[in-house]
């Protein structure tokens, strides 16, 4: 897997909560280290509304962070799926995706 997300987007904090830096994606959304090139992790683009406005956000983590966004995502996802246990394509992603950031 890439630098992408997997199919099922992993939760994030609430967008107003962030500072502008992060939800530019200038920041990363979990400590607010400022990200660059190199060090950015894309999590995929991510539907918002602001006001009657509706729109994209480009949420970016560190590396740091970068397992625990696909650890939250397997589990989500991985609770309410009813062929992980056989394994899904989803499921299979975000496990490479978690394996993948433990190295």
């Amino acid at each position: 897997m890439s630098n992408d997300t997997a199919t099922a987007p992993a939760p994030l904090p609430p967008f107003r909560g962030l500072s502008q830096r992060q939800q530019r994606g200038m920041d990363c959304v979990w400590c607010g280290i400022t990200l660059t090139a190199s060090t950015a992790i894309d999590l995929g683009p991510r539907p918002i509304r602001i006001l009657d406005y509706a729109t994209h956000w480009f949420p970016r983590s560190c590396q740091g962070h970068r397992g625990d966004a696909a650890y939250k995502a397997l589990l989500d996802h991985c609770t309410d799926c009813p062929t992980c246990p056989e394994g899904c394509e989803t499921g299979a992603q975000l496990r490479r995706a978690v394996r993948e950031a433990r190295r």
